[in-house]
C-alpha cells in the first residue's frame, strides 16, 4: 500500500527554501574551489567543499544554518542515492566478447579483493577489539568500504540503511570515512608518485614531480562538449524529463520490489539496491519494443550528477560532530588499518598483477579505492600526463563486472543487513575468506606475473 501522508504548502516551501540554501553553498563551493590553488592542485570536490562550508555553519560551529535544516539535507542525502541508483543498469550491455573476461579478470579479482578485505579486516577489529573494549556497533565495520571504495556519494546515501537499522550514528561516520579515505588517497598517492619516480617505476615522468593544478577549470565556449544527447524530440517531450520519468518508473518499480520482500519473504533490501534492478527491467523491456534506441547514457549521467553533487554537499554539512568525537579512537584504529591495507596493495600486489604499466594500473585503482574514481585518474593523470599507458583501457574492462557490485553497488547496500542478520563473526570469517580467495585467483589462472624493479623492462621497450 502506498503511504498515505498529508504534505502541506509550507512543508514544501521548507523543503524548497533547504534544497535552494544547499544549492547556494555549492556555487560558494564552487567559486573557492575555483580561486584557492591549493583547493585546485588536489582537485578537491566543490560539492565537498560546499559540505564543509555548511557544517562549519551549522549546528556544531557558528549555528548560523539551524538543524533543522541540515537535518533535512541529511533525509535528502539518503533519498537521493535513489535517484543515482536507478538508471545504473538502464545503459548497461551485455558482453559479447569473451576474450574481455580473460583480460579484465585479473584486475576484477583486485578490485572483490579490496572490497572484501575492505570490510574483512574492520569486521575482525570488531570482533578482536573494538566491540569488547570500546562497544562500538557491530555496524561500525560497514563503514570502511562504504567511505573508501563508496565514496562521499554512497557514504551519504547509506543513510537510509542505517536509518532502517536503528544506527543513526552511521551516515556521520561513512561521510568522515569518506573524508579520510580521500585526503589520504591523495596524499599517499603523491608520495608513491615521488617513490616510484626516483626508482624508476613510472614510465612517463623520471624525476621527483609534484601534482600540477589545471590552469583553466571552466570551459572555453568554442571547447564546450555535448553533456548529452536528445533522443526524443522536443515538442513530444523534453529529452531530460523523459529520461527522468524513466527513472520514476525505475524507482516506483524498486519500492514495490523492497516492499514485496519484506512482505513475503522477510528479506530487508534497501529501496537504492532494488531501483537499480527496477532500471534493469524499465531498459529489458524497451529493448524489445520501438524505444530500444531512446535511451542516452550521458543524460543519465547528468541526472546522476546533479543528485550526487547536492548528495554530497548535504551529506558532509549535516554530519554528527559529536558522533565522530565519541567514536574517534575506534576510527583511529579502523582507518589505520585500512591505510596499511591500501599501501600493501598499491605498492606490493599491484606488481605481480600487471605486467605492463604496472604503477600507473595500480595508481589509477589505489585512488579509485581510497576516495572516488576522480582520485584514481588525478593519480594517473600526474604520473601519465598523455594517458599513453594501458591503465584506462584495463579499468574500462572490468567495470561491467564490478561497478553494480562493489564500491556503491549491491554488496556495499546490503553488507550492513548482512552484519546485523549474519553476526560479526560470521560476515567476518565470509569477507576475509572472499578476500583471500580473489588474492589468489590471479595466480591460479596465470594473471601472476613477476616483480621487475624498472618501468622500462614492464612494457616491452
Amino acid at each position: 500500500m502506498i503511504p498515505m501522508v498529508k504534505i502541506t504548502g509550507t512543508m514544501m516551501d521548507s523543503l524548497f527554501v533547504y534544497i535552494a540554501i544547499l544549492g547556494i553553498l555549492i556555487v560558494i563551493g564552487t567559486i573557492i574551489r575555483l580561486k584557492v590553488p591549493i583547493l585546485k592542485k588536489y582537485h578537491i570536490p566543490a560539492s565537498l567543499i560546499a559540505g564543509v562550508i555548511g557544517l562549519i555553519l551549522g549546528p556544531y560551529f557558528f549555528n548560523v544554518i539551524p538543524k533543522e535544516i541540515t537535518s533535512c539535507w541529511s533525509v535528502l542525502s539518503g533519498r537521493l542515492i535513489v535517484i543515482i541508483f536507478a538508471p545504473m543498469l538502464m545503459g548497461a550491455s551485455h558482453l559479447k566478447d569473451k576474450k574481455m573476461v580473460k583480460t579484465a579478470m585479473g584486475a576484477t579479482c583486485y578490485s572483490y579483493a579490496s572490497c572484501a578485505l575492505q570490510y574483512g579486516i574492520p569486521l575482525l577489529l570488531d570482533l578482536v577489539l573494538l566491540i569488547p573494549v570500546f562497544h562500538v556497533n557491530p555496524l561500525f565495520a560497514s563503514i570502511g568500504e562504504e567511505g573508501w571504495m563508496g565514496g562521499h556519494g554512497t557514504a551519504g546515501g547509506m543513510a537510509l540503511v542505517f536509518e532502517e537499522l536503528n544506527w543513526a550514528d552511521g551516515q556521520s561516520l561513512s561521510i568522515t570515512s569518506a573524508t579520510i579515505g580521500l585526503f589520504f588517497g591523495i596524499i599517499s598517492g603523491m608520495i608513491i608518485i615521488n617513490l616510484g619516480a626516483r626508482k624508476g617505476w613510472t614510465t612517463f615522468i623520471h624525476n621527483e614531480t609534484s601534482l600540477q593544478g589545471t590552469k583553466e577549470e571552466m570551459y572555453k565556449p568554442e571547447d564546450r562538449p555535448d553533456a548529452a544527447k536528445a533522443t526524443i524530440k522536443n515538442d513530444v517531450l523534453d529529452t531530460f524529463a523523459f529520461h527522468f520519468s524513466l527513472i520514476c518508473i525505475a524507482m516506483f518499480i524498486g519500492w514495490l520490489m523492497t516492499k514485496a520482500l519484506k512482505a513475503n519473504f522477510g528479506i530487508s533490501v534497501s529501496w537504492f539496491v532494488t531501483t537499480m534492478f527496477g532500471g534493469l527491467i524499465v531498459k529489458q523491456v524497451l529493448d524489445k519494443t520501438s524505444w530500444k534506441d531512446s535511451l542516452d547514457q550521458a543524460t543519465f549521467s547528468r541526472i546522476e550528477g546533479v543528485c550526487l553533487e547536492f548528495l554530497v554537499a548535504g551529506a558532509v554539512s549535516s554530519v554528527n560532530v559529536s558522533v565522530v568525537v565519541s567514536y574517534a579512537l575506534p576510527l583511529l584504529i579502523q582507518q589505520g588499518a585500512l591505510m596499511l591495507l591500501m599501501l600493501f596493495f598499491g605498492l606490493i600486489y599491484c606488481r605481480h598483477l600487471f605486467p605492463d604499466y604496472w604503477l600507473e594500473n595500480s595508481l589509477l585503482s589505489y585512488g579509485t579505492f581510497c576516495g572516488v574514481f576522480a582520485t584514481g585518474m588525478l593519480l594517473l593523470k600526474t604520473c601519465d600526463p598523455d594517458l599513453k599507458s594501458n591503465a584506462m583501457q584495463i579499468y574500462a574492462l572490468r567495470t561491467p563486472f564490478t561497478q553494480w557490485a562493489v564500491g556503491g553497488g549491491i554488496i556495499t547496500g546490503m553488507m550492513p543487513y548482512w552484519i546485523a542478520q549474519y553476526g560479526t563473526a560470521t560476515m567476518c570469517a565470509i569477507c576475509l575468506g572472499v578476500g583471500v580467495i580473489a588474492l589468489i585467483i590471479p595466480r591460479l589462472i596465470g594473471c601472476w606475473y613477476p616483480v621487475t624493479d624498472k618501468a622500462i623492462a614492464n612494457h616491452g621497450n
